[in-house]
This record gives structure tokens, C-alpha cells and sequence, in this order.
């Protein structure tokens, strides 16, 4: 099963529950909230081609899923994989947090109060079985299906978008795990973003070895861009559902990763922890820049070809991008600027 296992992303656990934090814009004096997107609760869309499969065991309607889904996957301008999403309820967070108690899959994630049953557990491996065996065998399908309830079994906190490898029809194969914890069976802003975050991953290339679809020379620099084109996809689709200016969005965004910055949690490389919440700005950076157009992180053009090496991420730009993304600053209430430095060097 080696040459089997599958490269696992997913958005850093540190920022899981704090990816939008509220703020406060002015207007004509008066100071109001926001209102952004807390529910999933998307414009009707056209059905994709490739339509999604759903195991969903948690209160939230399959229909309101189903149409979230179609609603990001219409943004998208060739979508080349299937994909089934499976979301499981969990209960309260285990005290003190750590990760899942006797964890024996490859998912890591943060442990909860296990409620999965042994009927909920059987159904979603068998129904992924089912999904993945046609196209990977029999080998990886039943492995992976056992992984994912296993997990879930546990307990285990999960927000995930993970892939077949190995033929071509197996490779377009890519599976969604999603754990709903009491916090986001409420109105939840962070679970509208991490739902977009993932559903993007479904339709990226996967970098690695034999997909550089960056140009960039480093799997680092692969890694962080993989992750970085989620959350940038995740903050735009978050201020269209919530019917918000962009930038409402983003400053909203600039002012928790700063706020982590100024406070020694996150450091200014593009790494763990918070790679894809700092990553989300350094591409900000670009398009400030006039380097990268926000359509073409939207419609997924840059982040499914192999090979490639589209001028946005040409070395030059991702080196600025490395060393300016994070020199930015408040210049009204709500309003992040990058410096004239970062936008010129």
C-alpha cells in the first residue's frame, strides 16, 4: 500500500476556527458590523457535469450542500475530477485539545467527543468503497474507506480534500471530509470558509514530483501556493455569498493574520502555522500588484496545469512575494494597505 497513501491538506488547525474575525467599517461617522456569510445557504446554481456524490450524516440539509458545491464548481473554468464529500457530526472538543486518543489512520486532526455510530461508520466506508473501487481497486478503496470512518469513529476534527494516485482515472477521483463540531452546527463564518477552502482543493492539480504546475523550483514554494489559491478562492466566495465588497473580506482577514504576526503565532515565512492564511495574502500581494488577475485564481486556470510556469508565478514574483506579503498596515478603520515598497519593488 505504500505506493498508495495519498498526500493529505487541509487548512492549518491553528486557524481552523479564526479564519474571518469581526470588524467594524465607518460610514459617515457611524460605525456597523459587517454581516457576513454564517450558513451555507448558496444562490441556486446549474448542476456541474460531473456531479457531486454526498454522505452527509450531519443536520445540515443535503440539498444546501449540494447547491454550496455547485455554486463554487460554476467559478470553474474545466473541472477535470469527481468528487464525493462525506461530513460526519462530533461532539464537544476534548479538554485539554490535542489530537485524536489512539489515532491508527494517517489523518491528523484535533479529537472531539466521538458520535459517529457503528451504522453511520459502516455506511460512509462502504459508500467511499464504492466510489473509489471502479477506478483504484479494491486494495486502495477499502484502505482508504476504513481510514476516513475509522477516523471519524474516533472522533477526530477534520476539514480535508485528498486524492487517488496512480492511473489517470484513479488520480481524477478526490473525496471531501468535513467534521461538524458544535461550533459549526451554529451560524459559523469559519465553516463557510474552510467548505470553500476544501471544495477548491478537489479541483487542483496536486503538486508534487510530477506536477509543478507553479514553475516555482521548491516544493515548499509548491506547497504554500496549493494552499495560499484555496484560501484566496475561500475569502472571495465568503464575501459574495455574504453580498460584501471584497475588500471588507480581506481587511477583515489582514487584521487576524496581523494580530497573530504581532503576537509571535505565526511567523512571516510562508510555513505551518497558518501557511494558507499567509499564503491567501502574499497572492493578494501579486494581484495588488498587477501580477496576478483574481479571475485566474477563481476559475482554477493556475493551479491545474503540470508543467506549466504562468508568468504570476514566475521566481521574481514569488520571491516578492516571500519577502513583502506581510509588510502591510491599517490605513483607516477596517482598510489594510500594502507598503509602496511591496507594491514596487
Amino acid at each position: 500500500m505504500k505506493n498508495n497513501r495519498l498526500v493529505f491538506t487541509s487548512i492549518s488547525l491553528l486557524a481552523a476556527g479564526l479564519l474571518l474575525l469581526s470588524s467594524c467599517a465607518s460610514e459617515e461617522g457611524v460605525s456597523f458590523e459587517p454581516q457576513f456569510a454564517e450558513v451555507l445557504d448558496c444562490p441556486q446554481s446549474p448542476i456541474p457535469e460531473s456531479q457531486l456524490s454526498l454522505v452527509n450524516f450531519s443536520d445540515y440539509p443535503d440539498d444546501e450542500i449540494i447547491n454550496c458545491f455547485n455554486f463554487a464548481v460554476n467559478k470553474i473554468a474545466e473541472v477535470q475530477t469527481d468528487v464525493i464529500m462525506i461530513i460526519y457530526p462530533v461532539g464537544p472538543l476534548l479538554l485539554p485539545p490535542g489530537e485524536v486518543k489512539d489515532n491508527d489512520t494517517h489523518y491528523r486532526g484535533s479529537g472531539f467527543e466521538p458520535v459517529v455510530t457503528a451504522d453511520q461508520r459502516d455506511s460512509m466506508a462502504s459508500s467511499l468503497e464504492r466510489y473509489l473501487e471502479p477506478a483504484c481497486g479494491k486494495e486502495v478503496a477499502i484502505f482508504e474507506a476504513r481510514q476516513i470512518s475509522r477516523f471519524a469513529e474516533l472522533g477526530g476534527g477534520q476539514q480535508a480534500a485528498d486524492g487517488g494516485v496512480g492511473s489517470d482515472e484513479c488520480a481524477k477521483k478526490r473525496w471531501m471530509v468535513l467534521s461538524i463540531d458544535p461550533d459549526r452546527a451554529g451560524p459559523s463564518k469559519e465553516l463557510v470558509t474552510t467548505f470553500f477552502h476544501e471544495v477548491f482543493h478537489t479541483v487542483q492539480a496536486r503538486p508534487g514530483p510530477t506536477c509543478n504546475y507553479s514553475g516555482a523550483p521548491d516544493h515548499d514554494d509548491q506547497f504554500w501556493i496549493h494552499e495560499a489559491g484555496a484560501s484566496f478562492f475561500s475569502l472571495e466566495m465568503a464575501a459574495e455569498l455574504g453580498n460584501l465588497n471584497s475588500d471588507v473580506v480581506w481587511g477583515d482577514h489582514m487584521s487576524f493574520v496581523s494580530d497573530l504576526l504581532a503576537n509571535q503565532q505565526f511567523g512571516s515565512e510562508l510555513a505551518d502555522p497558518g501557511i494558507a492564511e499567509k499564503g491567501a495574502i502574499a497572492l493578494r500581494l501579486l494581484a495588488d500588484r498587477g501580477q496576478l488577475a483574481t479571475s485566474e485564481v477563481m476559475d482554477g486556470s493556475l493551479f491545474q496545469n503540470c508543467g506549466g510556469q504562468p508568468e504570476a508565478f514566475s521566481p521574481q514574483n514569488i520571491q516578492v512575494a516571500k519577502d513583502y506579503w506581510f509588510d502591510y498596515s491599517e490605513v483607516d478603520e477596517g482598510v489594510f494597505r500594502f507598503s509602496d515598497t511591496a507594491l514596487t519593488e
